[in-house]
């Protein structure tokens, strides 16, 4: 026989187990359709076509964006990507968004014997020993710059990244293709792994 469910006294409308069960279904029902799964982020491809687009943070180009562009696509075509000219033709593009200050100065030193060397800059910056272009035994007064890299992979179509990785280094101002090598190089050898970090290249 039907369940009751107990209801106040002179209630007009008795409410069954069956229909106790319809009504909970019905909820139940509504609130997936009110609050849909969300649809898992995309997994970083492993190879495929990309196009590279390289720019300043105010998004104006020139000799070092350029810089930034080849030592990229060299890096991902190591990878094994196909890379292609423009982000309208590849499934994927990379987008390199470049921005630089100065710290300050370094005083180049070198020993006969060594390769060239340069110490100082600013107390705590990453990368503040590196090698520097001097004659032997000679040394300068140079400035240092600090330069970041955000690299941004998209699927084309998709404003969504699909991968973002940050690396950041100081060397002189006057070694920007070392700088682009060096931190292409290492978020490409992090790829495809996801750090909200900021990676420091000496």
């Amino acid at each position: 026989m039907p369940i009751r469910t107990p209801i106040p006294h002179g209630s007009p409308f008795p409410v069954g187990g069956h229909m106790l069960t319809r009504m909970l279904a019905l909820l139940l029902i509504g609130g997936v359709a009110a609050f849909p799964a969300l649809a898992p982020a995309a997994t970083p491809p492993q190879a495929g076509t990309l196009a590279v687009e390289a720019r300043h943070g105010d998004g104006s180009h020139d000799g070092a964006t350029d810089a930034f562009r080849d030592a990229a696509t060299g890096a991902l075509a190591a990878r094994g990507f196909t890379l292609l000219d423009g982000a309208a033709h590849a499934a994927y593009w990379m987008e390199l968004v470049i921005g630089t200050s100065d710290v300050g100065t370094g005083d180049a030193k070198v020993a006969p014997s060594r390769p060239d060397l340069m110490t100082g800059g600013v107390a705590g910056a990453v990368g503040s020993v590196f090698k520097a272009p001097l004659p032997s035994g000679k040394n300068r007064h140079v400035a240092l710059q600090k330069t970041r890299l955000d690299m941004i992979l998209r699927q084309r179509g998709v404003d969504a990244p699909v991968w973002r990785g940050s690396a950041v280094t100081v060397r002189s101002a006057d070694r920007q293709g070392e700088a682009a090598a060096a931190l292409c190089g290492a978020l490409i050898r992090a790829y495809p792994f996801q750090s909200q970090d900021v990676i420091g290249v000496p």
